[in-house]
């Protein structure tokens, strides 16, 4: 099922801090998720413990993730990012992007 996804203020201002081809791999991601209304390993997880959230995984160059969720209808929030250097989630991170879910009615 197709759908839109809509990037908030937090997520494009992460995007536009990395290098090109990073940002470029997001775009096919981003394509693929809105195509097929899904992602699958190794290019997203469900994280553990969260409802309705997810992260978009880009290992190729910098090793980044994106915070998604889903609405009722059609549309796919990516809500921020982060730069991982840890095994574990920095939960500064995680936190955010709850509040951000939070902050959309999700």
């Amino acid at each position: 099922m197709k759908k839109e996804v809509l990037l908030t203020s937090d997520a494009k201002s992460f995007l536009l801090s990395l290098e090109l081809r990073v940002q470029q791999r997001f775009a096919r991601f981003v394509a693929i998720l809105a195509e097929e209304g899904f992602l699958l390993a190794p290019y997203a997880e469900k994280i553990e413990g969260q409802k309705n959230l997810f992260s978009i995984r880009i290992t190729q160059g910098q090793n980044v993730r994106f915070f998604y969720c889903y609405d009722a209808g059609t549309h796919v929030y990516v809500l921020n990012g982060y730069e991982k250097k840890r095994q574990k989630i920095p939960l500064t991170e995680l936190s955010k992007a709850m509040n951000i879910k939070k902050g959309l009615g999700l």
